[in-house]
């Protein structure tokens, strides 16, 4: 082998031990990149903790939740939790320094978050924070444990609801992020609203605690309002929801065809009103009338107490009156015929009947009683005769009319022979 293949061997010798130790070097970085770059300087704090829960090496640690190192190890002493942590570069720590515990997601995936505390403590002995001065893990699980076992089964349930209900509706959950900011808007305007003096947040929130209390004791008739509640929606919920499809869908013709009822009711409805706007007259005339009736029904207790006795006594006259209208029975017809008859005079005499009571009312005229209570008659003639012998004395010595029209006979004007009008 000559000198040139000598050294092109050890060249590739050469690179292939460079080769090695850069792969090496990369998998020591890897396998120590959670605890650090090995030429960077680092600060090495412990921590004690009751509870970690699920912390894990390679945690972030963080200061005002900015990244300051990672968790290197943890271990346990006598049931206690000592967390190593790696901080970034030189970190001052003070004896009041503090560390707790935080979420850093629903998740549960967790992070240290570390208080280097004041100067004025002091420096940190030991390089250890005692458990006094940490705060352990809160879990969302730690929550449920101060609930009873039926209210840790009703939220598990609507959890499981909530996540059945929200599957597939991530289009809707983008829109909802989308859509946030104006709703943050229109909580800002709500906030600002209800901040205002004329909303009486305060006197609304006292009004809310007083219907609230009202509940109190009344826990088993909501649970069952609630119960019935649950019942009818499931039984709006059978088959499907189609029987309520169904109705929902004619709906609108029902609703055609009562409006069309209601329609056709306007005319008996306004009948209604006129038959209630009289009997609202009579009811008033009823009561101012109240007064009266009453006295009358006060008063006439006694006479009808009387009837029955009346009537046991006018039962013979009636018996009696029974056959007397039995034996006249055959008589009717002749009456009947009798009164036909005199429909003709009847009707000629009726427009004198004011005469005709006149004449009677004025029959006490016709005597006269002198002194010695003798009675005497007097009585005026009117004859042809004397009509005649009136013309011959001449125009208006006579003027009498026998035969005067109805309502004529008081307006009658006649002057004797002499003169005047009598």
């Amino acid at each position: 082998m000559g000198p040139r293949e000598s050294r092109s061997v050890a060249t590739t010798v050469l690179m292939g031990i460079a080769g090695l130790a850069g792969i090496g070097l990369v998998l020591y970085i890897a396998g120590t990149a959670h605890t650090g770059l090995p030429w960077q300087s680092s600060t090495v704090v412990q921590a004690e903790f009751t509870d970690t829960d699920s912390l894990a090496e390679g945690n972030e640690v963080r200061r005002n939740s900015v990244r300051i190192g990672k968790v290197a190890d943890i271990e346990y002493e006598d049931g206690t939790a000592v967390v190593t942590m790696r901080l970034d570069g030189e970190v001052d720590l003070y004896a009041d320094a503090t560390a707790e515990v935080w979420d850093f997601s629903v998740l549960a995936a967790k992070f240290v978050e570390l208080s280097p505390g004041s100067p004025e403590a002091g420096e940190l002995n030991g390089d250890r924070i005692a458990a006094e001065q940490t705060t352990d893990s809160a879990d969302l699980y730690e929550l449920f444990e101060v609930l009873d076992e039926p209210s840790r089964e009703g939220a598990t349930s609507a959890i499981r609801e909530l996540g059945s209900g929200a599957a597939g509706r991530s289009r809707d959950l983008q829109h909802f992020v989308q859509s946030f900011p104006g709703i943050l808007a229109d909580t800002g305007e709500i906030s600002s609203a209800l901040a205002a003096d004329a909303a009486d947040l305060p006197a609304l929130l006292r009004s809310a605690e007083q219907v609230a209390s009202r509940f109190a004791g009344r826990e088993e008739q909501i649970a069952g309002a609630l119960e019935q509640s649950d019942a009818t929606l499931r039984a709006l919920a059978a088959d499907g929801g189609e029987p309520l499809a169904e109705s929902l869908q004619r709906l609108p013709g029902t609703l055609d065809s009562t409006r069309t009822a209601f329609q056709s009711l306007d005319a008996p409805l306004e009948d209604t009103e006129a038959a209630f706007d009289e009997l609202r007259t009579g009811a008033r005339a009823l009561s101012e009338a109240e007064e009266d009736l009453r006295g009358v029904l006060r008063e006439s207790v006694e006479p009808f107490g009387k009837v029955p006795d009346v009537a046991e006594q006018a039962t013979p006259a009636v018996n009696e009156l029974t056959g007397t209208f039995a034996d006249a029975r055959p008589l009717a017809p002749q009456v009947r015929r009798a009164l036909d008859d005199l429909e003709t005079p009847m009707s000629v005499l009726a427009p004198y009947a004011p005469e005709m009571g006149t004449f009677f009312v004025r029959g006490h005229s016709w005597t006269s009683e002198n002194v010695d209570g003798v009675h005497y008659a007097r009585l005026g003639i009117a004859s042809p005769v004397i009509r005649t012998v009136g013309g011959l004395l001449g125009p208006g010595a006579v003027e009498q009319d026998v035969y005067p029209e109805p309502g004529e006979a008081d307006h009658h004007r006649a002057e004797n022979l002499v003169g005047g009008v009598r």
